[in-house]
């Protein structure tokens, strides 16, 4: 990584519940339009809004994106710090801010897509998340362009323009669920992965 305060490093959080060839190629797409040096990925353990409504296992999560990744070089890593045994909610602005001590002269990039954007206002610790890093964020499908007037000045926003995009973790699992086992969405190996481990079956 380059010396100096002209790093740049990206936190992508989500369930990745499961993590999708579209998570991939939204992380490769940012990393690549925002000059990033490292891009991090945050599997959520207990995530606001959501609460722990997790269907597979965080260890799951994690070795499921680390086989996503494993085409990829240095450029992406997994982060466990929302890996709380004692079930204690991490918020985002807690995460930005351990990335933040790792990296005190870097550049900061919150990467969402844009289902995420309305409810960015209401998010707890949003000052504080929007004094760590700039939002970065992708189109979704049925999702308009929000005008940056909706938000306070404090919240920076950056468009990553990024192809509209209707693949969701929810229809994969209802897939799976049903009994289908051939999923365009997910990268093969992931795939055998659930199926081995009889994941959202």
């Amino acid at each position: 990584m380059a010396g100096g305060g002209h790093r740049r490093v990206g936190i992508f959080g989500g369930s990745f519940d499961p993590p999708h060839k579209t998570h991939i190629a939204l992380a490769e797409r940012a990393r690549e339009f925002l000059g990033l040096d490292l891009l991090v990925f945050v599997p959520t353990n207990s995530s606001p809004p959501k609460f722990g409504l997790h269907f597979a296992p965080f260890e799951d999560r994690i070795k499921m994106l680390e086989i996503a990744l494993g085409g990829f070089g240095g450029n992406f890593e997994i982060s466990r710090a929302e890996a709380r045994s004692d079930g204690a909610t991490t918020y985002a602005a807690d995460t930005a801010e351990a990335v933040r001590r790792r990296f005190p002269d870097a550049e900061l990039f919150w990467i969402l897509g844009a289902d995420m954007l309305a409810a960015l206002p209401h998010w707890y610790g949003i000052e504080r998340l929007a004094q760590t890093a700039v939002f970065a964020y992708a189109a979704r499908a049925g999702v308009g362009r929000i005008s940056a007037e909706h938000f306070a000045d404090s919240i920076r926003l950056k468009h990553i323009p990024f192809g509209e995009t209707a693949a969701a973790s929810s229809a994969i699992r209802a897939a799976l669920k049903s009994g289908e086992t051939k999923i365009p969405d997910l990268d093969c190996r992931v795939l055998a992965y659930i199926l081995e481990n009889r994941l959202y079956t």
